[in-house]
């Protein structure tokens, strides 16, 4: 009966056994859910590759948004009245490059505005109450045409599409201070006289080439006005090197940059070529290996050199160290990863030259801007190795021909699973030229010099752990073997 039972109670325990199992596995597998997740969204480590893309030109659609009016308004055609109650810019105005443009040019229609003496809100066109779009608007009426063309790069523009208005930049009643220097003269970019409100004639003033010179952009003056949104820029000045912003060069932030667009493409490697051409590494640059693929100057030197740079020193018990901040400088090996993520993958494994140690950078190898195959600092991948294993070169009294020929036939310089950076097992790499002891060196009709490998124990535990434990001096020896001279014994 006891038994009968106890058989009867064994599928309830199964049962129950099978819900506990998956409870336990659902628990195990939510924690690992979770534990995966917290392992994704974990800072990485210093070394962690994050590929970046390359430089492309930002595609940005056109903004455009109806200009501002003013409804039931007309033209007054009479600058004297605003300066009743606006004299100090009026007379200020008479000094700007704009002041052949009347009040109402850019402010709109003052019937409304004269009829109510200002007082009632909204008649007229005030750029303080306008949205950045509309402030915009106003001043394309003008500067998308003729010598203000350059103008028409703003629709398209970052600054633009980020809420940056033209006069956050400039200013259109802006007075140069006396003294100021004039810049480069700009071409006359007098327009149709129907195109002006007020200020009729018939040739433009003598004197507008000169004022348009001496405008300094109506107050855009680069970089302090980058600053004011860039502040992190400012930097720029404080790094002593040829590029140095406000530097005796004379580099500053629209050098590059194009304000009313984008980044100026022919800064990206024509403008350094102007000066790196002669007697320097970029003689050849056009004819390069990245060159043919596209790859820019930019691409792999930071024009902005603060960035990359420790912000904290290292203090140590004799000296305190701090990170230089290199101009110009190649963050190695990220910035070769960028493209070349397979190397970074490859450095990663076990054995490998000590990259991500500091003790080696890629440029010690290869040259950016050269030419030979991989780019590399040396007509052949031998004389590059030569120079850290001089004691590999030789020259011996028995050569072993893979040695001589090329290294990467063997090695694999990035990295490898196997040790000494081969690129199979010792045992295997071998196999691949040398088919082993089952026949005789000296040709297929010579007896083995050791017995049958195959039949032998003894011959098989030593033959078949590792080819070096005999042959050690295997990229060349001075010292001939007893049996074979070119076998490369200790």
């Amino acid at each position: 009966m006891r038994f009968t039972r106890t058989t009867s109670a064994l599928p309830r325990l199964a049962t129950w056994t099978c819900l506990v199992l998956a409870a336990l596995v659902s628990v195990v597998g939510c924690n690992g859910r979770q534990q995966a997740a917290r392992r994704s969204t974990a800072e990485p480590t210093p070394y962690t590759y994050k590929p970046q893309p390359q430089w492309r030109q930002v595609q940005l659609a056109s903004l455009q948004v109806p200009a501002p009016v003013i409804a039931n308004a007309e033209f007054v055609n009479d600058d004297t009245l605003c300066a009743t109650c606006h004299e100090a810019y009026t007379n200020s105005f008479q000094h700007n490059v704009h002041r052949g443009q009347s009040c109402e040019k850019c402010h709109g229609p003052a019937s409304r505005h004269l009829q109510t003496r200002g007082r009632e809100p909204g008649t007229m066109l005030s750029f303080k109450k306008l949205s950045p779009p509309e402030r915009s608007e106003l001043c394309m009426k003008c500067h998308e045409q003729d010598a203000c063309s350059p103008g028409s790069q703003w629709r398209t523009s970052p600054h633009a599409h980020r809420g940056v208005s033209c006069t956050d930049c400039h200013t259109s009643h802006y007075n140069v201070p006396p003294g100021t220097p004039p810049t480069q003269l700009v071409e006359d970019g007098a327009r149709p006289q129907s195109q002006l409100v007020s200020f009729q004639q018939t040739q433009p003033p003598a004197d507008q080439a000169t004022l348009r010179a001496q405008s300094r952009n109506l107050g855009a003056i680069t970089p302090h006005i980058c600053y004011r949104c860039h502040a992190n820029m400012s930097e720029q000045e404080n790094v002593a090197h040829p590029h140095q912003i406000c530097g005796a060069a004379g580099f500053t932030c629209t050098t590059c940059h194009e304000p009313h667009g984008k980044i100026r493409p022919e800064t990206r490697t024509e403008l350094c070529l102007t000066c790196h051409n002669q007697n320097s590494p970029t003689m050849a640059w056009h004819s390069s290996t990245h060159a043919q693929f596209g790859v820019a100057c930019s691409d792999c030197h930071n024009p902005h050199p603060n960035l990359h740079v420790e912000k904290f020193a290292n203090i140590q018990h004799t000296n305190i160290f701090r990170q230089p901040r290199m101009p110009m400088s190649v963050y190695e090996p990220f910035t070769c990863y960028k493209c070349h993520g397979d190397i970074y993958a490859k450095n990663a494994m076990p054995s490998h030259h000590p990259i991500k140690e500091g003790k080696l950078i890629c440029s010690d190898c290869h040259d950016a801007h050269g030419q030979t195959q991989g780019n590399l600092r040396e007509p052949t991948v031998n004389l590059v190795c030569y120079k850290c294993h001089a004691e590999k070169q030789g020259p011996f009294a028995y050569e072993h021909p893979p040695v001589t020929e090329n290294c990467d036939i063997c090695h694999e310089p990035h990295g490898t699973v196997a040790n000494n950076l081969l690129r199979q097992p010792t045992t295997f790499l071998c196999l691949r030229c040398h088919s082993g002891h089952r026949t005789s060196p000296l040709g297929p009709n010579h007896a083995l010099l050791l017995g049958d490998v195959g039949t032998n124990p003894a011959l098989q535990r030593a033959f078949y752990s590792d080819c070096t434990q005999c042959h050690a001096q295997i990229h060349g020896s001075d010292l001939p073997s007893p049996h074979l001279p070119h076998a490369f014994f200790r």
